[in-house]
Formats: C-alpha cells, structure tokens, sequence
C-alpha cells in the first residue's frame, strides 16, 4: 500500500481534531480549502471564538502547520493578519505526531512490563505502585479500590500499537 498527498490530508485532519476538537478541524479545512484565513473574519466565517481559533492557529504555527501572514490594507492602512496553510509541512508535522505517540506508548509499555501497577476496576486508570501507595490503594477520581493489574495482553497490545506505527511511519518517510 502506497499513501498519497490527500492521506496526508486526512491524517493531519485527524491528528488537529484529537489535539483541539470541532474549532480545528474546522480551521483547517477552511485553510486547506481557501488557502487562508484572515484572523479577523474566524468568528463569523467558522463560528469559532477567535482568542480560541488564535490559539489553535499559533500552536498550528508552532508545528509549522500554518504561516502567519500581515497584509496591509491599502485603502485603510490597517494591518490585516493572516493564516496560510503550510502544506508542505504536514508529512513532517504527522512524523512527528507519530514519533511522539510511538515514545509515549514504549514509556507505558517498559511500566506494564518492569513495573507493579494497579487499577481502578470502576474507572479503569492505572497507577505505578508508588502512586498506588501514596493514594493509599484508592483511586483518587472515585475513591474505589486500587487492585494489582500487570496485564501481558495489554503490553502486547501496546506492542502491536508500536509496530503498526513503525509501519505508518516507514510509509511516511517513503513518500
């Protein structure tokens, strides 16, 4: 299987609605369908707050996802900013999304395997064993009882996750 241009596309999309819900996902389909966006009409072209879609556009930035823009306007002498979509930088921005997902789950991985860890049978998080000890085996969301939880489904689970994401990312990089 080969990824094209508009995997990508969706791959981002779906990477910004998991980081930042509805607002994002809107934003970035109107910068990918528009190419832009001017900062002052988000609020009434999208519905979205605009110190909320400024935050998502700035952290977009960061990621190199969106370029910001100033246009002066000739007639007023006002400057206008502006959000471009960088498309270019979307496989670098889903390589990166990948790799920290790929670190995070061989972090929970080595706990599931080398650690002791408890559960809340009603909320179901997990705890290390010095967590444990310091809520006094309660779960402090809900006050139930921590029980010990080393599952080896669950770390191969988590190792089959890792492969599949060395796979994604070995595609990715081909492109």
């Amino acid at each position: 299987m080969e990824l094209q241009d508009n995997d990508l596309i969706d791959m981002s999309a779906m990477i910004i609605e998991n980081m930042f819900g509805e607002p994002g996902r809107k934003i970035f389909e109107y910068l990918l369908k528009n190419g832009y966006i001017a900062e002052e009409r988000i609020a009434t072209t999208l519905d979205v707050r605009s110190n909320e879609a400024r935050k998502i556009l700035q952290k977009l930035s960061d990621e190199a996802v969106v370029i910001p823009d100033r246009v002066k306007d000739e007639e007023t002498g006002e400057v206008l900013h502006s959000w471009r979509l960088n498309k270019p930088a979307l496989k670098t921005f889903i390589l990166n999304r990948l790799k920290k997902t790929r670190e995070k789950l061989e972090v929970l991985a080595r706990h599931e395997r080398e650690g002791t860890l408890y559960i809340c049978k009603t909320c179901n998080r997990r705890y290390l064993l010095d967590e444990a000890y310091a809520y006094g085996f309660q779960c402090p969301n809900d006050g139930d009882l921590l029980v010990e939880a080393n599952n080896p489904a669950v770390v191969k689970l988590i190792e089959e996750s890792i492969k599949k994401i060395d796979v994604l990312i070995s595609m990715i990089e081909r492109m």
